[in-house]
């Protein structure tokens, strides 16, 4: 058979209509098609998961993070233990500081995929803002267990066991992380405050 299929004429209009010159300012134009293009696949298909969760997405990268809220609610109206889906949503609850409603979410994620990182290190950051810090630092431990290179989640996890006080603890992971990734803001933060600590005892 030849010709278009409908999604391959898709891909040519976008060739078609982008602008040369854009301004970066203005945002990318790209995005605005496919945020056009979801929000029409969701009008005509109301129970179509993936087009719910890429509108949530796209909405989330803009910042609208009630609409991408919503959106979100949607797909996992569809599909309650999507893993994937209850971790974004959870992550978005967080970034609103809506912490206990994000942990139920993320803890939702957990169960249905016990090794995924980004839901551990979502849930880490969640206990932490809670001042929950032992609960933090087994979140960290779990994600990185998931994935053992992560810069971040070291720093993370030195901060949760400095907070507890375990000065020795935390310094090891910020040294981890620091090489791991020598430029992490966080672990060299951290570490020159620990070490400032540490010096005055």
């Amino acid at each position: 058979k030849s010709g278009n299929r409908s999604s391959d004429e898709m891909c040519h209009l976008w060739l078609q209509v982008l602008p040369v010159n854009f301004d970066p300012a203005q945002g990318d134009p790209r995005m605005l098609l496919q945020e056009a293009l979801a929000l029409h696949n969701v009008e005509e298909n109301p129970a179509d998961f993936e087009a719910h969760y890429n509108l949530a997405a796209m909405l989330e990268a803009k910042g609208k993070l009630d609409r991408a809220t919503d959106e979100y609610e949607a797909a996992l109206r569809l599909r309650p233990d999507d893993a994937v889906a209850n971790n974004a949503m959870g992550s978005v609850l967080l970034a609103e500081g809506r912490v206990d409603r994000a942990a139920l979410y993320l803890e939702t994620a957990l169960k249905t995929r016990p090794d995924y990182f980004e839901a551990h290190y979502n849930l880490g950051n969640a206990l932490a803002s809670r001042n929950d810090f032992e609960g933090a630092s087994k979140q960290f431990l779990l994600a990185l267990q998931a994935r053992p290179a992560d810069a971040n989640a070291e720093a993370n996890l030195g901060s949760a066991l400095g907070e507890m006080g375990k000065f020795s603890a935390a310094k090891s992971h910020f040294e981890r992380a620091l090489q791991i990734d020598p430029g992490n803001a966080l672990a060299k933060e951290n570490l020159a405050e620990l070490q400032r600590v540490m010096n005055q005892k």
